[in-house]
C-alpha cells in the first residue's frame, strides 16, 4: 500500500517550483523478477532503448509519482529535453500549450499527436462552455510511462500528423504471478504566490484626484470609510484531493490491472474547479500458444465549472477585481440582494460610494457575479481497444487492434438577467452538446529474426482512421426567471437562440519500418509512410513521408575496451526524416456556403474560397546525437543537435474586397521556418545502495525560431480568439525574426520635469506626450522642461521576442529504506511578456492602480501609455 500527503504551492510566470514530497512505500514481498533489458514504445511496437537511434525520450511513471497535479501534462514538465508546457491562465481546465522542439506552425495545429495504448486520442479543448482539456481525462495514476518522439526518424512513422512530435502513453499492465493491491490518496492547496500590490484608500484618493487636477478637472474621488481588497475576495487557497485504488494480478497465463479514481480541485479564483471519476481495466490473456487477446477500456466524469474570463469581459474575475475602487465595499445594507450595486437607468453598475463618478467602464460587482452565473462542462470520455495477436511463426507476428475514443461534452451557460454580462439581453441560459467520435483499425505484421551477428526487424501496417464531430447549442435570452438558471425549460425565456454543425475527417495509411542490428555496434532504422488525407483536394490527399537514422555504439568496439572501464557507452546518432502537419482543419480547401440572413429572409452566403492546390505542412527534421555514461553507468549523458526546416506553412492571402471572396483572402501553402537548437541532459546516481539512494538530473533546450518567408514579405499580424484580437497589434510575425514578436511603441521613461511620458521614433530620436496638449514635442534629456518644439507620434517596432529561447529543469531525489524524499525546479527565459494588466493599471481612467508608482507619498510615474514595456 502506498499512502502520500503533500503540500504545492503555485507559482507564476517563468519559475515555477515543486515543494518537497514524502512517501513511505511498503516493501515487496513477490518474489524478486529477472531483470530484463529495458524497452520504449516506438509507435505500432517497442524497441530495446540500447537499439534506438533516433531522438527519442522516456519519462516513466516513478518519474512523477511525487508531483501533486490532476492532468498527466503538468506532470510532464521539466521532465523530458525539448518539450515545453505552459498555461496561458491559472484556471483549471485550461489546455495546456505543449511544444516540442519549439513552434512549428504560424496558423495550423501546433499540438503534438497523443497517443494512448496504441490510439491516437483527441487533444485541445472538448467543448461546453468551461474550459475542458481533453488530456485532463486521462488519470495520471494510470499511467505507465511516456514516450516523446522528437526527431524526424522517429516521429515519420506517423506521417502525416507528426509535424509537432509525438507523445505515446502506455497504461499500466497487471504483472503475471501475484496479484497487489494499491490505495494512493493526497491532498494538495495552491495559493496565489503574490497579489498585485495595488493603492489602498488613502493613497488611493491622493492619486485619482491628482489624475483629475493635473487634467484641470475637479476631484472626483471621495469617502475613506471602507478599504476593500477586491482580490482577496475572488480569490481563495484553493485544495486539491485525490484518492485511487488499484488492483493488478496474473491467473494462469494472463494479466489484469484495474483501477478506480477520483479527483477534486479547486481553482485558485471562486467558481473555478473541476471534479473528477476515472475507471480503467486492462486485460491480457494467451489463449494458447499462437494466440494472444486483450483489451485497455478507461472511462472517465469530468466536470468542470469557470468563470467569464474573456480580455473583453467586464465580469472577468481579475480584470474586474484589480480595477474596483478600493474605497467602495462589496455588500451593501439596502442595497440589491444585499450587494452593493447601484441601478442607473437602464444598467446595473457597482456602487460609487460617495465618489462623484462611478468605476470607469462601468464595471458591475465581480463578486455578485461569480455567486450567480454559470458555466459548466461535463464529459463523459470513453476511451478504449480490443486486440488480438496471431504467432504465425516464431519470429512472425499478425496484431488487429480496434479502438475508439469517444467525447460527450454538455455544457451549461446561465447570465444573470439583473447584473452584469446578462444585463443588455435580460437574462441568457443555454445548453449544448458536443460529441467527438473517432475510431481506428490497425493491422501490424512484425518480423524478427536474428542471423549470428544480424538481427533484422521489420514492421508493416496498414491503418484506417475515421472520425465525426457534431455540435449543438439551444437556448435563449429575456429570461422569465432566474429561478430556471439549471438548464433549457421551454417557454422561460422570449428569443430563442439555436445553433449546429457537424464535420467529418478520414485517414487511410500504409507503412513499412525496417530495423536492422549487426554486431550490437552498427544501427539503421528505416521508415516509409503513405498517407491519404480526406482534408484535402483529391489530387492532392496522398503523401510519402520518409525517415531514416543510423547508429554507431562505439563503446562495443574492440578497440574500446580499454576506455570502457570509465566510458561504459558511447552511441553516436544521426536522423532525418519528413513528416507533415494534417491539422489544418477538415475542410480547407472547399468552397463553401453558409447560412446567411438579409433582413428577415433566412439563405446560404459564400463563406470560404477553395484552393484546389492546398497541402498540408511539411517539416524536414535532422538530428545528431550522442549518448554516454560513465563510471560504472552512475552518469549519463545525452546530448543532440536538431534541425526543423518547415515548408509549405499555410498562410491566408489577401485578394482585392472587389473580387467578392470571403473575408477578402484565401489559404495557399507560403510560408517558410526553421526551428534549430541544442538539448542536453544529465543523469547522476553518486550514490546506489539497496537501502540508500540519492539521483540527481537536469537537462536544458536552446532553441532558435526564425520565419524565413512570407507572402510578399508584407508582415502578418495574427488574431487570438481567446483576446477578441485585442493584442491584434501587439505581436507580429515578420521575415528574419521568431514568430510572434511584440510589436508597438518602445517607452523610454518618463519626463521628470512634466510627468510626460517619452517614447522612441523608429530613426532612435525622443518625442514626449504632452498630457496638457495631448500632442506630441520633442524631448531633449538635457533640457527636459522644453516642449516648445513640435514632434509627430512614435512608430510601432518590434519590441522582443515571445518564445524562450532556453527552458529546462533540475531535480533531485533521495531514498532511504522505504522513504524518499524529492523536489523539481523549472525555468525559462531569454522572451518577454506582454503584460497588458499592468498597461491598464497604469491608465488616466478612474480605476485603482499599482501601487509601486508611489515614492514618498508622490506620483512616480502615472501616465496613458500607448505602448508597451519589457
Amino acid at each position: 500500500m502506498n499512502v502520500k500527503l503533500c503540500m504545492i504551492t503555485t507559482a507564476v510566470l517563468f519559475f515555477t517550483g515543486q515543494v518537497v514530497h514524502a512517501q513511505k512505500v511498503l516493501k515487496d514481498t513477490a518474489t524478486k523478477e529477472q531483470k530484463i533489458e529495458e524497452v520504449v514504445m516506438v509507435g505500432y511496437g517497442t524497441q530495446k532503448k540500447s537499439e534506438v537511434t533516433a531522438a527519442v525520450s522516456q519519462v516513466k511513471a516513478d518519474d512523477m509519482a511525487g508531483l501533486v497535479t490532476a492532468s498527466f501534462e503538468s506532470q510532464l514538465a521539466g521532465r523530458a529535453a525539448g518539450v515545453s508546457v505552459t498555461t496561458n491562465s491559472g484556471m483549471v481546465g485550461q489546455a495546456p500549450a505543449i511544444n516540442i522542439r519549439g513552434i512549428n506552425s504560424l496558423n495550423s495545429g501546433t499540438y503534438p499527436l497523443v497517443v494512448v495504448d496504441g490510439m491516437p486520442i483527441f487533444t485541445g479543448d472538448t467543448g461546453g462552455y468551461a474550459p475542458s482539456n481533453a488530456l485532463g481525462d486521462i488519470n495520471p495514476a494510470d499511467i505507465e510511462s511516456i514516450e516523446i518522439l522528437k526527431d524526424g526518424a522517429a516521429a515519420a512513422i506517423y506521417g502525416s500528423r507528426a509535424a509537432n512530435g509525438v507523445m505515446i502513453i502506455t497504461t499500466k499492465k497487471g504483472k503475471k504471478g501475484r496479484f497487489q493491491l494499491d490505495y494512493n490518496t493526497y491532498t494538495g492547496i495552491a495559493q496565489v504566490v503574490k497579489q498585485f500590490d495595488l493603492l489602498q484608500t488613502p493613497e488611493f484618493l491622493t492619486i485619482s484626484n491628482e489624475k483629475r487636477t493635473n487634467a484641470g478637472r475637479s476631484p472626483w474621488a471621495f469617502g475613506s470609510q471602507y478599504n476593500t481588497d477586491w482580490q482577496r475576495a475572488v480569490l481563495r487557497s484553493a485544495t486539491q484531493t485525490d484518492h485511487n485504488i488499484s488492483l493488478q494480478g496474473g491467473l494462469g497465463k494472463g494479466s489484469y490491472f484495474g483501477s478506480v479514481g477520483y479527483t477534486k480541485q479547486d481553482g485558485i479564483i471562486l467558481s473555478n474547479g473541476m471534479e473528477r471519476f476515472t475507471a480503467r481495466f486492462n486485460i491480457n490473456q494467451e489463449v494458447n500458444d499462437w494466440l494472444k487477446v486483450g483489451a485497455n477500456i478507461g472511462v472517465t466524469r469530468t466536470e468542470y465549472d469557470a468563470l467569464n474570463s474573456g480580455v473583453n469581459s467586464l465580469s472577468g474575475a481579475m480584470a474586474n477585481s484589480l480595477r474596483q475602487l478600493p474605497n467602495t465595499p462589496i455588500y451593501r445594507e439596502g442595497g440589491p440582494f444585499g450587494y452593493n450595486i447601484d441601478v442607473v437607468g437602464t444598467n446595473t453598475i457597482t456602487g460609487k460610494g460617495e465618489n462623484t463618478e462611478y468605476v470607469a467602464n462601468n464595471l458591475p460587482n465581480i463578486v455578485y457575479i461569480m455567486n450567480t452565473n454559470r458555466l459548466q462542462s461535463r464529459v463523459l470520455r470513453v476511451l478504449g481497444d480490443v486486440f488480438g495477436e496471431v504467432k504465425i511463426l516464431p519470429f512472425l507476428t499478425y496484431k488487429l487492434q480496434m479502438s475508439i475514443d469517444r467525447s460527450q461534452n454538455e455544457g451549461l451557460l446561465y447570465w444573470n438577467a439583473f447584473h452584469g454580462d446578462g444585463r443588455g439581453s435580460n437574462g441568457r441560459i443555454q445548453n449544448n452538446n458536443t460529441t467527438l467520435e473517432r475510431y481506428n483499425i490497425q493491422n501490424i505484421l512484425n518480423f524478427n529474426k536474428s542471423f549470428g551477428d544480424h538481427k533484422v526487424g521489420v514492421t508493416l501496417v496498414n491503418e484506417y482512421q475515421k472520425e465525426n464531430q457534431n455540435t449543438f447549442f439551444g437556448g435563449g435570452t429575456d429570461l422569465g426567471d432566474s429561478y430556471f438558471s439549471t438548464n433549457v425549460v421551454t417557454g422561460t425565456y422570449g428569443t430563442p437562440l439555436s445553433g449546429g454543425g457537424r464535420t467529418e475527417f478520414a485517414l487511410i495509411s500504409y507503412l513499412a519500418r525496417f530495423n536492422y542490428d549487426f554486431g550490437k555496434r552498427y544501427f539503421f532504422q528505416g521508415v516509409i509512410r503513405r498517407d491519404e488525407l480526406s482534408s484535402l483536394p483529391r489530387g492532392g490527399r496522398v503523401g510519402y513521408f520518409p525517415g531514416a537514422s543510423l547508429g554507431w555504439n562505439v563503446s562495443n568496439e574492440s578497440f574500446f575496451e580499454k576506455a570502457r572501464m570509465y566510458v561504459n557507452e558511447l552511441k553516436l546518432r544521426a536522423s532525418y526524416g519528413r513528416v507533415g502537419n494534417s491539422n489544418i482543419g477538415n475542410y480547407p480547401y472547399m468552397s463553401l456556403y453558409g447560412p446567411a440572413r438579409y433582413g428577415d429572409a433566412n439563405g446560404l452566403g459564400y463563406s470560404q474560397m477553395g484552393i484546389n492546390t492546398l497541402r498540408w505542412e511539411r517539416s524536414e527534421k535532422m538530428d545528431y546525437g550522442m549518448d554516454l555514461s560513465f563510471f560504472k553507468n552512475k552518469l549519463k549523458v545525452t546530448v543532440d543537435y536538431f534541425v526543423n526546416n518547415i515548408d509549405e506553412m499555410i498562410q491566408q492571402v489577401p485578394v482585392d474586397p472587389s473580387l467578392g471572396v470571403p473575408d477578402n483572402q484565401y489559404s495557399s501553402n507560403i510560408g517558410v521556418a526553421k526551428n534549430k537548437g541544442w538539448e542536453f541532459s544529465v543523469n547522476y546516481t553518486p550514490i546506489k545502495r539497496e537501502n540508500f539512494e540519492v539521483n540527481i538530473g537536469a537537462n536544458l533546450s536552446l532553441i532558435n525560431n526564425t520565419i524565413s518567408t512570407l507572402y510578399k514579405g508584407a508582415d502578418i499580424f495574427p488574431g487570438n480568439a481567446d483576446w477578441s484580437n485585442v493584442d491584434r497589434f501587439y505581436r507580429v510575425h515578420r521575415e528574419g525574426y521568431s514568430m510572434n514578436q511584440l510589436y508597438g511603441i518602445k517607452y523610454w521613461g518618463t519626463n521628470s520635469a512634466n510627468g510626460n511620458p517619452v517614447y522612441y521614433k523608429l530613426d532612435g530620436s525622443l518625442v514626449q506626450y504632452n498630457l496638457n496638449t495631448r500632442r506630441y514635442n520633442t524631448f531633449n534629456p538635457n533640457n527636459p522642461g522644453d516642449v516648445s518644439q513640435a514632434g509627430s507620434a512614435p512608430e510601432n517596432q518590434l519590441l522582443g521576442n515571445t518564445i524562450p529561447k532556453y527552458f529546462g529543469a533540475f531535480n533531485i531525489s533521495v531514498k532511504y529504506h522505504n522513504f524518499d524524499l524529492g523536489t523539481l525546479v523549472r525555468f525559462s527565459g531569454g522572451n518577454y511578456i506582454m503584460n497588458i494588466t499592468r498597461r491598464e493599471l497604469l491608465s488616466q481612467n478612474f480605476v485603482n492602480t499599482l501601487q509601486k508608482y508611489l515614492e514618498d507619498g508622490k506620483v512616480r510615474k502615472i501616465q496613458e501609455m500607448d505602448g508597451l514595456q519589457d
